[in-house]
């Protein structure tokens, strides 16, 4: 009932890893996602990852998260893709995701 979180911190004690707590990444959160992650994590996806939203690979409403080891920088057009039912979406061993098309 006491809402205690461990908390991860950055360079100038910001908090990284907000667990359950909160739902939107914060602006330390997007900067550590920026050093991990230049471009859209799609694969072949070369927008900028200035550009890109942060997403919840586990979506915060099914218990997700909000955290950077859960957490995809996808640009607009791959982020509405990762939330759309005819795709599948896997994270790759060098870190990409890739999408296809449900059969």
């Amino acid at each position: 009932t006491a809402n205690i979180i461990p908390a991860v911190l950055g360079g100038a004690s910001e908090v990284l890893d907000l667990g359950r707590k909160e739902r939107f990444f914060t602006a330390a959160q997007r900067r550590a996602l920026l050093l991990r992650s230049a471009t859209c994590e799609a694969e072949g996806c070369d927008i900028p990852g200035t550009w890109a939203e942060a997403h919840h690979w586990i979506a915060w409403a099914q218990g997700g998260a909000t955290d950077l080891d859960n957490a995809a920088l996808l640009c607009s057009h791959h982020h509405h893709r990762a939330h759309d039912s005819t795709y599948l979406h896997e994270r790759l061993p060098n870190g990409d995701i890739r999408f296809a098309r449900r059969t």
